[in-house]
């Protein structure tokens, strides 16, 4: 179920009014599930069943991990739950891939068959909560909950279920204790997040995709400088496609009184790459650096093995995108940018904003690279990556001109927005429902979305991961 369709209004109206006239906190907590597992279970029912099992095992078994006195056997435990949940991600994600690559190195040998397998859709991420669950619970960080209620809502709650933001237990559950807190204000910023959230994916990152989607299906067909123009636009698309899933999870959650956590904070004014992943799905770059990076030793074991760990923490990140090695090569050369700036650049450097303009120029280049480095998780083979490389090298010259407006308007006012923000306390207006002029700012941006969208809305990217 997408969030811009007409099922999930009725089905978000439904959820509201039901919260509205149901006052006790368990019996919202159970609508609150109830909506939840219809919202997964509209895309394959049959995979409710593996959302079910995967948050009654890791239930279980972190209380059991809390309540073992040996550390060898907490230790095992632990084992058991990241084998389990990192199995099922392996079986439903990789399976084929791996059966797909071992024939090759193998060709005579037929070990394993192919199967017709579906990719649950949020199995990236919902693994990734349950496991950082369980994790925290053997680190001591935290208790397990006593409810399981509260846990199997952590891990199905709708607005983050299918492509996060990835949240942590204890963010989440003790703002579930008090309830689900549904107030007017509440509903009127959600609703304002939720339109910032449309206008990212509607207007600025389904318009792009017109340009990009022709572009990368046939290469050869255009100019070095369209492509170059499709290159950009991708980066831009990814950003508003993602940052405003993002938007709409957040602001459904305000308004129940949930706040997530923001995933995006203007990753193309990075100064180095370094900061572009603090600043690029912030969520799961945590999660790789506190039970990844820090788990294969971080930087206290000598520069190689720093070096080792960014690179594989890199690789598999690249990898948890999908079972191509599209996504692997694009990881790697992340970790390559990563370990290269530890390498020739001073940390000091690295983490002081050097001053304008050269902040500017900064930015530009980490653009400009990043840019290039999406070909690889953009393109659907390795023989359209190569065709799009010698169209940015200017190797071959030969195309059609294509001046598609929107991406020479967004792709500019989105980096230049994005610095000017950065330099200037410039937010988004939030007006309270008090406000005289709510009502018509709603319609406003209403109307802006619906004459200013394509005929043709694209599906969310990382509905794919």
């Amino acid at each position: 179920m997408n969030f811009i369709s007409l099922e999930f209004f009725c089905l978000f109206v439904i959820f509201v009014g039901a919260t509205y006239l149901i006052q006790s906190s368990i019996g919202r907590k159970y609508i609150l599930l109830f909506i939840g597992c219809l919202f997964y279970g509209y895309w394959d029912w049959r995979f409710l069943s593996l959302l079910f099992f995967v948050t009654i095992f890791d239930f279980y078994i972190s209380k059991l991990i809390f309540n073992l006195s040996s550390p060898r056997w907490k230790k095992i435990a632990l084992s058991v739950s990241v084998i389990v949940n990192l199995g099922l991600l392996f079986f439903f994600k990789y399976y084929n891939f791996f059966i797909d690559n071992l024939e090759r190195l193998f060709p005579a040998q037929a070990l394993f068959p192919n199967l017709e397998i579906i990719l649950p859709i949020g199995i990236s991420f919902y693994t990734f909560e349950t496991l950082s669950y369980v994790i925290d619970v053997y680190r001591g960080d935290i208790k397990p909950t006593d409810s399981l209620l509260d846990y199997a809502i952590f891990i199905s709650f709708f607005p983050r279920l299918v492509a996060g933001p990835i949240m942590r237990a204890k963010a989440f559950l003790t703002q579930l204790q008090p309830g689900i807190n549904l107030t007017l204000e509440n509903i009127g910023q959600g609703l304002q997040i939720f339109l910032r959230g449309m206008i990212k994916k509607m207007v600025i990152a389904d318009n792009l995709a017109i340009m990009v989607d022709q572009v990368y299906q046939a290469p050869d067909m255009f100019s070095p400088l369209t492509v170059w123009g499709a290159v950009f636009s991708y980066s831009v698309q990814i950003l508003c496609d993602f940052s405003g899933y993002t938007d709409m999870a957040l602001g459904l959650g305000m308004v129940m009184g949930i706040r997530l956590p923001q995933n995006f904070n203007l990753p193309y004014t990075a100064q180095s790459f370094s900061e572009f992943w603090r600043r690029w799905h912030i969520t799961l770059s945590t999660w790789l650096r506190d039970y990844l990076y820090i788990s294969l030793g971080g930087n206290r074991k000598g520069n190689i093995r720093t070096y080792i760990n960014l690179t594989v923490t890199m690789l598999l990140g690249g990898l948890w995108h999908g079972a191509s090695w599209n996504f692997v090569l694009w990881g790697g050369l992340h970790g390559l940018y990563l370990c290269l700036e530890r390498l020739f650049v001073p940390s000091k450097k690295r983490s002081t904003l050097p001053q304008q303009p050269f902040s500017v120029i900064n930015a530009l280049i980490i653009f400009v690279v990043v840019s290039l480095t999406w070909i690889f998780f953009r393109s659907p083979s390795l023989a359209i990556t190569i065709a799009m490389f010698k169209k940015v090298a200017f190797i071959e010259m030969q195309g059609l001109h294509w001046y598609f407006t929107p991406a020479y308007w967004f792709t500019p006012i989105v980096i230049i927005g994005g610095l000017l923000v950065r330099k200037y306390p410039i937010k988004w207006p939030l007006l309270s429902t008090n406000d005289n002029f709510f009502g018509a700012w709603i319609l406003f941006w209403v109307l802006f979305v619906y004459f200013f969208t394509p005929l043709e809305i694209s599906p969310f990217i990382y509905f794919q991961f």
